[in-house]
């Protein structure tokens, strides 16, 4: 069995993503349920089966909507090695460009990756030359957590929230994001301010957003941070999706329709 569990705000296609979602899912030639993990305000429903909609809990964003998500499976379904999780909000398809072929790349490196060992997670893997630390574990690499997919013993090592995580940002300016220094690094507090307030012309409209927001997105990245840093500390294999010639053909093509469909979105 492969269990998605979906986490959703407002997603403008939501039946169309359950599609492209469900597609992937059963072409692997496992059973799927989807588990549609709502974090925003609206009631939605779908007329596909397999699908069962849950409240969500959005007090840290999509983490704590996992972690009720994680929590919901585990007490209401029977779980067991050989079952495969996955893992998705509602960007993966909106801001991403999720092609037949990266699908088909997702289903060929779980299926190979479960065939060599247990404790592994598969998804888009980012890699640094630096070592960061996030409330004391190390990293040098994480998952982006838009869309992955892991096997029962990493889904058992998952840990979305981390309380000192929710408060380790102290300050937010107009030109800099100030942390606690004994939860997080100093490289890791270079990295985020990189993002999120750089000198240039940056991300997710830095300059232009509220400090909340930019306060809310930098807990959001610590807890993704934090997510790999726990899996790595207990010896699960990262595969990254796009690796491989082949995967890097596939990873370009998804990125040039992506910057197409950009450029041509209507406005909302």
């Amino acid at each position: 069995m492969i269990y998605c569990l979906f986490l959703i705000y407002e997603p403008v296609n939501l039946e169309k993503s359950l599609l492209r979602l469900h597609r992937f899912l059963t072409s692997s030639g496992k059973k799927a349920k989807i588990l549609v993990i709502n974090n925003g305000e609206q009631i939605h429903s779908s007329s596909l089966n397999n699908i069962e909609f849950i409240p969500g809990d959005n007090r840290y964003f999509e983490f704590s909507g996992w972690q009720a998500g994680k929590q919901y499976l585990e007490k209401n379904y029977t779980l067991q090695d050989g079952d495969l999780f996955c893992f998705a909000n509602d960007t993966y398809d909106k801001n991403h460009y999720f092609s037949r072929l990266t699908a088909w790349l997702y289903n060929l490196k779980s299926k190979q990756a479960a065939k060599r060992q247990r404790g592994f997670i598969l998804g888009r893997v980012d890699s640094r030359n630096t070592e960061y630390k996030v409330d004391k574990l190390p990293l040098s690499k994480w998952i982006s957590s838009y869309f992955f997919v892991l096997d029962y013993t990493a889904f058992q090592a998952l840990v979305f929230l981390n309380t000192r995580l929710c408060s380790a940002v102290k300050e937010v300016t107009d030109e800099s994001i100030y942390f606690d220094q004994t939860v997080v690094d100093t490289p890791m507090q270079e990295h985020i301010n990189s993002w999120l307030r750089p000198t240039g012309k940056g991300w997710y409209r830095a300059h232009s957003s509220d400090n909340d927001v930019i306060r809310n997105k930098s807990v959001a990245i610590l807890h993704e941070k934090y997510l790999s840093a726990v899996l790595m500390a207990r010896n699960i294999e990262f595969i990254h999706v796009y690796s491989g010639r082949i995967g890097r053909i596939v990873h370009k093509f998804d990125k040039r329709v992506q910057r197409f469909r950009l450029r041509y979105r209507k406005p909302s």
